[in-house]
């Protein structure tokens, strides 16, 4: 059904390589390294490998594939998962936020079960009456720690990580159950690869949206970044970020800084399929049961 959606659409379907010279910066999530006569890394997503395509000009196109993160396992977690993956030439975040309504309404048979729409900042206001473009740090510990959740010490300095764990247990956990949510308009420390709207001098928010089911992350999109200077810095600071958590900095693909002045405008989202089917599915309650074989029986 997915692909049946993708071809009513006129998107391209894909394949990018599982093995790269380079790996994803990002402090929360690992690699899996490959030993050979080159070291590779196993793709935690396509997106590099699919914007180097974009900016080749494929245009609009999409991949279904696997993906691999080191230590993600649990009830939502495995570390080898299928993710889906798409761009929209000529969209910003807002035309693709309307898209995955489209395909997850498609995928419903035509009922969807309810898709809100709110944004990041209003979200924080609403459950914790807390205003984020100007909350101090201890006060945002005192509500996260009042409502049951632990702050470690590791992250307790750091207004970002506070929020990053906010968002990922209290506030996710607040979202109606039996419904999607679509959070929009990020802060823009939390940026990764989308675009900042500077509108607001107050304010300036990243051009990304997720989506929940419930309290499950389902999906992360972007308004694109098409600056390749800005991109590198992003990449350094995620490294620099890596270095005081001593942790291993990562090779940066230069390869995708080098093809990002020909990126078109565009817009793409990373939808993890197996949640997506506990969404579909209201029996399943585990990851494990829609996987043939697990991490721990692989």
């Amino acid at each position: 059904m997915i692909r049946q959606w993708f071809h009513s659409q006129n998107v391209l379907e894909v394949e990018t390589p599982n093995l790269a010279l380079a790996a994803v910066t990002d402090p929360h999530i690992e690699s899996f390294a490959v030993a050979g006569s080159h070291q590779r890394y196993l793709r935690t997503s396509a997106e590099f490998h699919l914007k180097r395509l974009l900016a080749a000009g494929s245009g609009d196109i999409y991949e279904l594939g696997k993906v691999f993160r080191v230590d993600e396992s649990g009830r939502y977690h495995n570390p080898e998962f299928t993710m889906l993956e798409w761009y929209r030439c000529g969209m910003d975040h807002h035309a693709l936020i309307n898209d995955v309504q489209d395909l997850l309404c498609h995928l419903h048979h035509g009922e969807l079960p309810g898709f809100d729409k709110i944004s990041y900042r209003d979200l924080w206001l609403r459950e914790s009456a807390l205003d984020i473009a100007s909350v101090e740090l201890p006060a945002l510990i005192t509500f996260l720690t009042d409502s049951g959740c632990e702050v470690p010490e590791a992250v307790a300095d750091d207004l970002n990580s506070v929020l990053d764990l906010g968002m990922g247990t209290v506030i996710a956990d607040s979202l109606p159950e039996d419904r999607y949510t679509c959070i929009y308009e990020y802060p823009a420390s939390q940026a990764s690869l989308a675009r900042i709207d500077r509108s607001d001098r107050k304010w300036p928010v990243a051009r990304r949206f997720e989506i929940y089911f419930g309290s499950v992350e389902l999906a992360n999109g972007y308004h694109e970044l098409s600056d390749a200077s800005e991109q590198l810095a992003r990449f350094r600071e995620d490294n620099s970020v890596r270095e005081r958590a001593r942790h291993q900095t990562m090779p940066i693909d230069n390869r995708l800084i080098a093809s990002l002045s020909n990126l078109p405008d565009c817009a793409g989202v990373a939808i993890g399929v197996d949640r997506l089917l506990m969404a579909l599915l209201p029996e399943v309650t585990s990851l494990q049961q829609v996987l043939s074989f697990d991490w721990e029986r692989a």
